[in-house]
């Protein structure tokens, strides 16, 4: 269901027009899927799952990095599929700079990040990074939320086999990690980062905007226009956007379903919805 509104509001944005669109797959993809993907132009490559650990399967994105590397692209915007798109990324893309937005929270917190950061032997321990939605805390600057990560493809050849070195050395502590073990993916990302120090430009808040943060979260961030929505597992059980009881929020929430009604009549989305419905019963 996830990919299906992915691939429709990708397509309202004229991502497709912008972008070579491709939805990497554990495993082999449905048959609703392929159908889905076909309808819009998208591509379904197969890759395989990073590791066998429960908390690895954070890392599957990574196992794109090769072949979008071969395809000798100009840049590489790598998404999560809880993501609708009211802008097109290609819209952040800068040839000079590697780009995403840091972290809501400070996850993992300062003191869990400065016992891995010795761990693995990283000298740079300057907290000075504000999360957008707990300003108060500290983060590193590179410690950024996954869903979004914006590459020039010189600087992705670069990280790719880095960010994995370090991810699969960060699943292996989950003495230091425990319970945020699974955000090994992105702190692979922070950590290979520092250590090759290529151009860095924080994307804003609007390019990766979360919904499922309390109201009191919210009052302290302000953007002007939410560019992309990150709903997380945040679905009605019909296959829209769940409203948050924001009313800044459900104002971009009615919009993403409103566009996406049109497309409930598609067949590939009729028998998604039903595998949806059975998953929930």
């Amino acid at each position: 269901m996830q990919a299906w509104i992915w691939l429709v509001s990708a397509h309202l944005v004229g991502a497709f027009n912008d972008c070579d669109v491709v939805i990497h797959h554990v495993g082999t993809p449905p048959k609703v899927l392929k159908d889905a993907a076909a309808r819009f132009g998208a591509r379904i490559l197969v890759i395989e799952a990073f590791g066998e650990e429960n908390a690895a399967r954070y890392c599957n994105k990574l196992q794109s990095h090769e072949p979008i590397l071969a395809t000798k692209t100009s840049a590489a915007i790598l998404t999560d599929v809880d993501l609708f798109f009211f802008a097109s990324p290609a819209e952040c893309v800068d040839p000079d700079y590697v780009r995403a937005k840091i972290v809501d929270h400070p996850n993992p917190p300062e003191e869990i990040m400065t016992d891995l950061f010795e761990a693995l032997g990283l000298t740079d321990l300057n907290f000075d990074g504000i999360p957008t939605f707990w300003q108060d805390s500290r983060t590193h600057k590179m410690n950024c939320n996954g869903g979004l990560y914006i590459c020039p493809i010189e600087s992705l050849e670069i990280l790719a086999p880095i960010w994995q070195d370090y991810s699969k050395r960060c699943l292996a502590r989950e003495n230091i990690l425990k319970n945020f073990l699974f955000h090994a993916d992105q702190l692979g990302f922070t950590m290979s980062m520092i250590e090759t120090g290529l151009p860095f430009k924080s994307l804003g808040a609007e390019w990766n905007y979360p919904t499922h943060f309390p109201a009191k979260d919210h009052d302290k961030v302000h953007v002007d226009e939410i560019k992309i929505l990150h709903y997380h597992k945040m679905l009605s059980g019909d296959g829209l956007l769940e409203r948050s009881g924001i009313p800044k929020i459900d104002h971009y929430i009615d919009r993403a379903n409103a566009s996406l009604e049109p497309f409930m009549t598609c067949p590939e989305f009729k028998s998604i919805q039903r595998q949806f419905a059975k998953s929930l019963s």
